[in-house]
């Protein structure tokens, strides 16, 4: 570039108009350099954009606009050595303005010869740190973007319908199994990616949209490189161009695959929350009795470790002759096929006792009922069966592997000492279950419970449980003051609770009998059946006080696990079963 002034010719512009034109630009800092770097010409712009004036700039070094770390380097001098090398550099960086503020800058520096010799530089600087933070600001969208679509899952293409080329994004490469640099192509190499059994469905789906310029949605399945399977969700729409005719498909897909199978999961565990209804209604009936005298009052709680479904039951009927049947167990294990196992053993019952049998028939028709209906030969099953005379005055109790009940009478309430047999599931051969009789008079309670109160600790962080004294003892103690049965239900529940420091571990049923004679009543007598009868020879229920007939030698059913007996320091009657 030559510095000589030459005289204009017609029509073209002069060495002061050209100055003037300069020095009237302030969108662009242009000002000249001598070779050594020091500034010669300073225009408006360079004063706007730099801060200084030109009494304060010319004849400075032109290092002054450069950070430290960039005169360290030596990068302006570098900078000015290219130019005189190839007649021109550019560049962009971070430059420092009079007030110690940064800017960035795009830089021009072009050498000026004068008969081959260097004679200075021409240098033009624009501000461009509004393009530079625009420029960040859309990276930074495009990077919340991909990160938003990454977790949402979501990924989108873009089709050109004039063309035919589809563009994918990142996100939507990837949740095909994809490498982002093979995503383009046609709208066939999209579709390859769609099971085959979906393939032609999305094709017409998306080809009738593309033809009609309308939005679209559907679900496919994909089928990933790999072979994984995947759930597709996608959905768009057509934008039109000038003429108003169809030109570019932008959808959006989805992987819902996740939410897909937690949709299966769901409609799954509503299925199994119905039948658990279903069965939980079985086992757990809502119950009456048509006698006002006899008030018979009912608590189940899950435990905390229950998956699904407890197997814990009661049930009680009134006969027609005035007798009232209980009944209230507990099928070792939880879940659907325990509990069907429940059902079955309490519908059992009710035909048992409706039909007349005595205890230990009735106890031996539920024992094949169980080893009927179970899957597994160490299932087995605790039994509690209780019959309370038309005149209120005989319980009957038997026993088969389960906690024995508490009475609560004449101010004080005990564990009442009947025999007890093996539970149910056991033996493979009948057996002898002993029923035990007690007369009693007035007002009186009979509490029948599952191990489950029993077996929680008897304080938190003790290893002791609970047991069935400190079960009497509190009984007694809320039986006091209470200012009902329901009261004293509750409350128990609540003692039990807080001294094993939380939920208990099994479920908890409680069946609750009470007596409060009418004013004006009689005993009735002559009711038929065998509860109104006295105690018959062995084999029949036995008379308060009287020995547990003697079972004859048995062995278990193969397979059979049997709850463990007798604690030590504790009479046979008052066994509990430690299985949960």
């Amino acid at each position: 570039m030559q510095s000589r002034q030459q005289r204009p010719q017609p029509g073209m512009a002069g060495d002061e108009q050209f100055r003037l034109l300069v020095e009237a630009v302030k969108d662009y800092a242009i000002f000249m350099l001598d070779p050594q770097g020091r500034v010669v010409s300073w225009n408006a712009g360079a004063e706007r954009i730099k801060g200084w004036s030109s009494e304060e700039i010319l004849g400075q070094e032109f290092t002054r606009f450069y950070e430290p770390d960039d005169i360290a380097a030596g990068l302006p001098k570098e900078m000015l050595a290219r130019a005189a090398r190839q007649g021109r550099f550019q560049g962009r960086g971070w430059r420092v303005r009079k007030d110690g503020r940064r800017f960035y800058a795009q830089v021009t520096i072009t050498a000026l010869f004068d008969k081959g010799q260097l004679v200075g530089y021409a240098k033009i600087t624009q501000d461009v740190t509004a393009e530079l933070e625009a420029e960040q600001a859309r990276r930074d969208r495009e990077y919340q973007l991909a990160e938003a679509q990454a977790v949402a899952k979501l990924g989108s293409f873009e089709w050109a319908l004039a063309t035919g080329e589809v563009i994918w994004s990142p996100e939507l490469c990837r949740i095909l199994g994809l490498d982002p640099g093979s995503c383009r192509g046609t709208l066939d190499v999209l579709l390859h990616q769609v099971h085959p059994d979906d393939r032609a469905e999305a094709a017409a789906t998306l080809r009738a949209a593309a033809s009609q310029g309308t939005s679209f949605r559907f679900q496919v399945r994909i089928l990933r490189p790999s072979g994984e399977l995947r759930v597709l969700s996608s959905w768009g729409d057509v934008t039109r161009d000038e003429q108003g005719l169809p030109a570019r498909m932008l959808g959006v897909c989805q992987d819902v695959t996740d939410w897909h199978q937690r949709e299966e999961q769901l409609v799954e565990a509503q299925a199994q929350a119905e039948l658990s209804r279903r069965l939980q209604g079985g086992l757990l009936p809502s119950l009456s009795l048509p006698d006002p005298a006899l008030e018979l009052r009912t608590r189940y709680l899950p435990g905390h470790e229950r998956a699904l479904l407890g197997a814990d039951f009661y049930d009680a009927l009134q006969l027609p002759d005035g007798t009232v049947a209980l009944l209230i167990g507990d099928v070792a294990g939880h879940g659907p096929v325990e509990a069907a196992v429940g059902v079955a053993l309490r519908a059992a019952w009710r035909a048992l006792v409706l039909t007349g049998h005595r205890p230990d028939d009735l106890l031996d028709g539920l024992d094949k009922v169980l080893a009927r209906d179970r899957q597994s030969e160490e299932m087995f099953a605790t039994v509690c069966c209780g019959w309370i005379s038309p005149d209120h005055g005989r319980i009957t109790v038997a026993l088969a592997g389960h906690p024995p009940p508490l009475l609560a009478r004449d101010g004080q309430v005990e564990v009442l000492q009947v025999p007890n047999g093996p539970a149910l599931g056991i033996y493979d051969h009948r057996y002898p279950w002993p029923a035990g009789v007690l007369e009693v008079e007035g007002p009186w309670t009979l509490l029948c419970y599952t191990d489950g109160l029993v077996e929680g600790r008897r304080a938190p962080g003790s290893v002791e449980r609970y047991g069935i004294e400190a079960l009497a003892s509190a009984t007694a103690r809320l039986l006091e003051g209470a200012k009902g049965l329901d009261e004293v239900l509750d409350r128990l529940l609540e003692v039990v609770h807080e001294a094993n420091g939380g939920d208990l571990s099994d479920d908890v049923a409680i069946l609750c009998l009470s007596h409060v004679p009418q004013a004006g009543s009689r005993s009735p007598e002559g009711a038929g059946g065998w509860l109104s009868r006295r105690p018959g020879p062995p084999g029949g229920p036995s008379p308060p006080g009287s020995p547990c007939p003697a079972a004859p030698p048995a062995s278990p059913r193969p397979g059979a696990s049997s709850p463990p007996g007798p604690r030590p320091g504790r009479s046979p009657s008052r066994r509990v079963s430690s299985w949960s």
